[in-house]
């Protein structure tokens, strides 16, 4: 079996190395290539380019990466062509994937959209073309099949889950350490691609030095994603680092073993809901682009935490402090309000338990795969 996946973001290197192990197991030989990262490449797959090189933030950055797309788009579509692939799996990244898929689909190449876009939340209109051009759309969360069928468009959409679940119960089967007696811990998850470590990086530093102004007992530690050299760590985050402890690799334990998380709004906050932690979301982007995002967004929160363990009224378990609101100061006051407040920091964790149920039971993975060889196989029958 040949398959070209494509994944353009780190989240999307990630569930493609989690699909990539799942379908060796039901397909001996699988030969794999694409767009992705190093997770993929670990798992066997033949990088045609690297994701990082596609890795944004906002609407209007995404205007510097217009020419290397349509190139990748370009060469995608051709090598598929060429080697004459049986499916296209493709994960998020829409305005990337939309427009090769046309090119797949157009050849005759069955195309799997893997992680829907967030559709509910934006530009709905994309939904029915996602029907349209997909043999399949693969959702991780339980409310957008439904979301879908709302529409008339469920029977293109399988929920498959989410593979965090699988990493979260193999990372939470053993204990983190918790803090030393007196201690408190506070995470910083600053983002996985440049642009966000240059816009939030020096923000947490700050914040974490107001914190320190009014409490002589937290211990930071900082997540370093694989895709951030240590260089611009250093950069971004100065002096303040000598006093952290930077970790990499997986981290979920840990968090589930710490008091705070202060992360960048996206699939981070995914991880900060299974491990169960009260959060600070914070995100900025340039100007114009969280302008249009203004206009165009229709859902009252951003954070996948927040919308998860959402009891229907709208409000918000963990702060989101997103563009101008993103301040030290205001990020140091969310930190102090759940370091202080052992109930609000509690009801915080109850309400993030209830929202794990949106991304369903262990195996997600495998059931994914298994939906992948059913769609393919519905083909060439």
């Amino acid at each position: 079996m040949r398959l070209l996946l494509s994944a353009g973001e780190v989240s999307g290197d990630q569930h493609g190395a989690s699909l990539l192990a799942a379908l060796k197991e039901r397909v001996p030989g699988l030969e794999a290539f694409g767009l992705g990262g190093d997770r993929c490449a670990e798992e066997g797959m033949s990088l045609l380019a690297h994701q990082r090189d596609l890795a944004i933030i906002g609407v209007v950055e995404a205007f510097s990466k217009i020419r290397l797309a349509r190139r990748l788009i370009r060469e995608l579509s051709i090598a598929a062509k060429a080697r004459q692939v049986d499916v296209a799996v493709l994960i998020d990244s829409p305005d990337f994937h939309l427009p090769l898929a046309r090119r797949l689909a157009k050849a005759g190449i069955p195309v799997v959209f893997y992680v829907s876009p967030q559709v509910w939340a934006w530009r709905s209109g994309r939904a029915k073309t996602l029907a349209h051009l997909g043999r399949g759309i693969l959702t991780l969360f339980r409310f957008e099949k439904g979301w879908y069928e709302s529409r008339g468009l469920g029977g293109a959409v399988t929920w498959v889950g989410h593979p965090l679940v699988d990493d979260a119960a193999r990372e939470l089967a053993t204990p983190a350490s918790p803090p030393a007696a007196g201690r408190r811990r506070v995470v910083l998850m600053p983002g996985s691609r440049t642009g966000e470590i240059r816009k939030l990086l020096p923000l947490l530093r700050d914040a974490v030095a107001i914190l320190a102004t009014r409490r002589n007992d937290v211990d930071v530690v900082l997540v370093r994603a694989d895709s951030v050299p240590e260089a611009l760590l250093e950069e971004m985050g100065g002096a303040a680092l000598s006093g952290w402890t930077i970790v990499s690799g997986p981290h979920l334990a840990m968090l589930a073993a710490s008091d705070v998380l202060v992360v960048a709004s996206g699939t981070a906050t995914v991880e900060g809901l299974l491990a169960g932690v009260p959060m600070v979301v914070v995100y900025r982007v340039a100007a114009i682009s969280y302008l249009l995002g203004k206009l165009l967004v229709k859902v009252p929160n951003v954070a996948m935490a927040n919308i998860l363990s959402d009891p229907g009224d709208g409000s918000q378990t963990v702060p989101e402090l997103i563009q101008r609101a993103a301040t030290p100061e205001r990020i140091a006051a969310g930190i102090e309000r759940f370091l202080s407040n052992p109930a609000l920091a509690d009801e915080a964790r109850r309400r993030l338990a209830l929202g794990r149920e949106e991304l369903g039971p262990p195996g997600a993975p495998g059931r994914t795969a298994d939906a992948v060889l059913a769609l393919v196989g519905s083909r060439r029958s």
